[in-house]
């Protein structure tokens, strides 16, 4: 390989470990602040860059947080993968526990993308728009169509999906939100493995349609 185009290649790696680097510090700040409370100034220095190169690579403030919100949705869906493909097989039964837990580990890594959406639902804005347009409105769907497809395998009891897909959102994430305060109160760490077993475990028993009591 000439010299020249080995050259090209190693600038092109150079410029997209860059780029990665910079977009791994945006998900952080935004995360951390949400986009108002968030400078580029911020974001340069939580990567190690000048400012300057944060505006060569992504222009505006906007389109940064696009892209890491793209990133973080990317890496979420891709964990979810097997369970798409068992779900495409038709039978969900094998399906449920892969589901919760691969979600439940996906936050526990990667709390930031649950902080994207929490800014942005607080307010009317164009990103919380945006967040709706590529991604949440897909996952809303998504996500009452599973609903619906375990209620008629018998999987999970009948009640509006609605409902249960936020009772389910909310039971694989609100204990990794609260897990370092629970620790610190009660020794007990929610986001270790054998707790997210237990807490998979105990959100499928309650979502049984033998589970209900008149």
């Amino acid at each position: 390989m000439p010299a020249a185009v080995q050259l090209e290649n190693r600038r092109d790696q150079q410029r997209h470990q860059t780029r990665g680097r910079i977009l791994q510090a945006a998900i952080g700040c935004f995360a951390q602040g949400g986009f108002e409370a968030t400078s580029m100034a911020q974001i340069a220095s939580a990567a190690g860059v000048k400012k300057a190169l944060i505006q060569y690579h992504f222009t505006t403030k906007d389109q940064l947080w696009r892209d890491a919100a793209s990133r973080l949705w990317s890496q979420r869906n891709g964990r979810l993968g097997l369970f798409m493909a068992q779900r495409a097989s038709g039978d969900l039964s094998a399906a449920l526990r892969p589901a919760f837990t691969a979600l439940v580990e996906f936050t526990r890594e990667q709390p930031e993308w649950l902080w994207f959406m929490f800014h942005e639902a607080q307010v009317d804005s164009p990103r919380r728009s945006w967040l709706i347009e590529h991604f949440l409105g897909d996952d809303y769907a998504m996500g009452q169509s599973f609903v619906r497809d375990c209620q008629r395998q018998g999987l999970i009891r009948e009640a509006p999906p609605l409902h249960l897909l936020h009772l389910i959102s909310g039971a694989l994430a609100y204990n990794l939100l609260v897990a370092p305060q629970t620790r610190e109160v009660t020794g007990i760490d929610l986001a270790d493995q054998a707790s997210i077993a237990r807490q998979v475990d105990l959100l499928l028993e309650l979502l049984a349609p033998h589970s209900v009591h008149p």
